[in-house]
């Protein structure tokens, strides 16, 4: 007999036929046919539903592939859109350092707002078409999060444009200011007049501060100096530092030979209480050597008592007066101090005796008084330096605080 087919016995053995070698009867047969028939239709029916399947996912990945590349090409143009407002940022903020570029702040945060908004409304309005009825509430809610968070970002770039234009126009009205105030100081660094030579350092704060001083040449060959120091910082106590100057240059020209140190701290006083309205003050001491006996007369308004160093002894010469501005009207008083040849006198402010070293330990007068009285006998320029590079060394070439301000003269 010849070979049977293995899927016909296995059929055969299902229905409980064993015996394989006799044929079976027309009704085994029926059921054998009928067996092997549903068997093939169901082997059919999988294969089509597998076909239908695989062409689901076909169209399914068709699909998502396609969301793909859109949410991709969303992303480039929202990063494009972000490089963009960075862009406009970048050119507002480095413009600061162009003295001669003004910075059109307005401009650039209006620019800013407008193309950003744009762009961000053109980018998420690509959402909808590209997901089309394959949306879902859960894309829907990322694409809502994603606008907000871009707004947010938006919000911020422009808030960052106007805080950089508020700072760079704050930093050129400092800078305005700071070129002021170096008017108010000689522009020589060693100053002759007879008997007396005089060096000075001025060395402005990082904030626009108040120290000023000045030189005058008087009748009979006298010289006026004047020290001060504003309260305070900033352009406001540069424009009283300003204002003192004034009245310092106006009570010199029409007192002229009456001027005494205590009168023109007198004048002084008046304007900076009318300019200043009780809410900043201001130190100052001021001085007019005459040559002819080697005297010196002086008036303080609450400012650093000067030193004297004479013979390698030294001794502040203390005048009692009220800070310049307290009252509408004060009373100083001059001193007379008898100068001889090879005396040396100090004149500062207390941003050299204030500054501060890295332990917030301040340079203080002993320091400072110790260290003039052994740079005495210096030239006045030697001296200066002397003493600004030990202040330096001690304040570890930090940002200053406050101005420092100094002026050093040897009888000659």
């Amino acid at each position: 007999m010849a070979e049977i087919d293995p899927l016909l016995v296995r059929q055969l053995r299902r229905l409980g036929i064993e015996d394989i070698d006799e044929p079976p009867d027309r009704e085994t047969w029926h059921k054998v046919v009928a067996r092997i028939s549903e068997h093939y239709r169901h082997v059919a029916d999988d294969r089509s539903l597998l076909t239908r399947s695989l062409d689901l996912s076909t169209n399914e990945m068709g699909a998502l592939h396609r969301q793909l590349l859109a949410e991709r090409d969303r992303l480039r143009s929202v990063v494009v859109a972000i490089g963009d407002a960075l862009t406009i940022f970048h050119d507002a903020a480095s413009s600061q350092a162009e003295p001669d570029r003004p910075l059109d702040a307005g401009s650039a945060v209006s620019t800013t707002t407008r193309r950003f908004a744009a762009r961000l409304g053109e980018i998420l309005s690509l959402g909808g078409a590209a997901r089309g009825a394959a949306g879902s509430r859960d894309s829907d809610e990322a694409i809502n999060e994603v606008r907000v968070q871009l707004v947010g970002l938006g919000d911020r770039l422009v808030q960052l444009l106007a805080d950089t234009a508020e700072k760079a126009s704050l930093k050129k009205q400092l800078e305005v200011a700071r070129a002021v105030q170096q008017m108010l100081v000689p522009g020589e660094d060693v100053i002759a007049r007879g008997a007396l030579r005089l060096a000075s350092h001025f060395q402005p704060a990082a904030e626009c501060g108040g120290d000023f001083w000045t030189f005058h040449d008087l009748p009979g060959g006298k010289m006026l100096t004047v020290i001060g120091d504003v309260t305070g910082h900033g352009i406001s106590s540069a424009i009283i530092t300003g204002a003192a100057k004034a009245a310092c240059d106006l009570a010199r020209t029409l007192e002229r030979d009456a001027l005494t140190p205590a009168r023109l701290l007198a004048l002084m006083n008046c304007c900076i209480f009318e300019a200043g309205k009780q809410r900043f003050l201001m130190t100052c001491a001021a001085s007019v050597f005459d040559p002819e006996d080697r005297s010196l007369t002086f008036a303080n308004a609450g400012h650093p008592f000067p030193y004297l160093v004479r013979n390698g002894a030294v001794r502040q010469l203390a005048s009692q007066g009220s800070p310049l501005g307290a009252a509408s009207s004060a009373e100083y008083a001059s001193s007379t101090v008898q100068l001889e040849r090879s005396d040396a006198l100090l004149w500062f402010t207390d941003g050299v005796t204030e500054c501060e070293s890295a332990a917030s330990e301040q340079f203080g007068e002993r320091r400072l008084r110790a260290l003039f009285q052994s740079v005495a006998t210096y030239t006045p320029e030697e001296a200066r330096d002397a003493i600004m590079a030990a202040v330096s060394r001690f304040h570890g070439g930090r940002p200053l605080d406050d101005d420092m301000t100094l002026v050093v003269a040897r009888v000659l």
